[in-house]
């Protein structure tokens, strides 16, 4: 049996498994055109933005100054990347950037507590799995939108941080530990939290593209009804979707937390948008059924590009928020066009 194309309706069959090749099809081959296009699209506006700002400052295309773009871009990226395959399944998280700061928090006291700090960044990573969790058997059990499920835990999760910390910073950290030297490092000039960014993009590539989670997560956003119908277990994979969210939320905290070399109960606040905002500009749909992980990385660079530019131009870095919040806009009323065209043209 052939199997059902990702961004084509689903029908109903007795076989409730789903064959590990996916015949390609007019639509599926648009949707890679599309992403495709999307990340090209990406990646010319940040050469392009970096040529002219780097045209009036050179510093700002240094191996320090690009570093500390891609560290900023790492800390909410992180997350931008699981936020591709929610959006795919026309979900969004609003907690990553509460259970990033509650994993960082956890961690640091575990680790002031005497706790090795590998074994505190273990738990810091299990902490954000379970975050995940929490918000997937709310939604699945309670049959709403994540959307609303993390609505609430985005207050519950930065409400507990403020309350286990007394809204103080965590420090007095073991930072002659390995964990700090070796994950805080710098190799080749590039913190370790940026490459740990992109090693996973380039893994969560595969597993989005290539694997049969990944043909789920696209089916369902392509035609949940029509997918439910097919035997997938639409429950099971948000369940497993936003548990994979919230580790990565605590993989960046984790990385975060060896780099600052303290922890503080405010960290995290706003990354919700920022991780919305990259996923979106690199091509991920919001409308379900495709996206980009690469171009989630290229959407993260690009904000925090952005912003690094605003600085150098001496603007107040207040004003990055409300261009994030435009080029959201501006990017979705894009993929609206692009989705007419599509249907148009089948």
């Amino acid at each position: 049996m052939n199997e059902p194309e990702v961004n084509a309706p689903l029908t109903a069959s007795t076989d409730h498994s789903v064959p590990a090749s996916i015949r390609r099809s007019t639509l599926s081959d648009l949707a890679k055109r599309v992403a495709l296009r999307s990340e090209i699209g990406v990646f010319t506006a940040l050469v392009v933005l970096v040529s002219i700002i780097g045209a009036f400052n050179p510093n700002f295309v240094s191996v320090s100054s690009t570093s500390n773009i891609g560290e900023q871009a790492a800390l909410y990226g992180m997350s931008a990347l699981g936020m591709v395959f929610l959006l795919s399944m026309r979900e969004i998280d609003l907690s990553v950037g509460a259970i990033y700061g509650l994993t960082i928090t956890a961690a640091a006291l575990l680790m002031r507590a005497g706790i090795d700090p590998w074994l505190a960044a273990v738990a810091g990573l299990l902490v954000g799995v379970a975050l995940g969790a929490m918000n997937g058997l709310a939604a699945n059990f309670l049959r709403i939108p994540t959307i609303i499920v993390t609505l609430g835990t985005l207050s519950m999760f930065r409400g507990l941080d403020l309350v286990v910390t007394h809204g103080q910073a965590v420090s007095g950290l073991p930072i002659n530990h390995p964990f700090f030297t070796e994950l805080g490092g710098t190799p080749l000039g590039v913190t370790v939290s940026v490459w740990i960014f992109v090693i996973t993009a380039l893994v969560l590539t595969v597993v989005y593209g290539s694997t049969r989670y990944g043909y789920l997560v696209r089916a369902i956003g392509s035609n949940e009804e029509a997918a439910r119908w097919s035997g997938i277990p639409i429950g099971r994979i948000r369940l497993v979707t936003l548990m994979l969210v919230g580790g990565l939320s605590a993989l960046s905290g984790m990385a975060t937390l060896a780099y600052f070399q303290s922890s503080d109960p405010l960290l995290g606040s706003g990354y919700e948008l920022q991780a919305i905002a990259a996923a979106v500009i690199g091509g991920t749909g919001l409308g379900g059924g495709r996206g980009s992980i690469i171009g989630a990385l290229l959407g993260a660079l690009l904000i925090g590009v952005i912003s690094s530019g605003l600085i150098q131009f001496g603007v107040s870095g207040d004003w990055s928020t409300f261009l994030t919040g435009a080029v959201i806009i501006l990017a979705v009323a894009l993929d609206g066009l692009i989705r007419r065209r599509q249907s148009r043209e089948i």
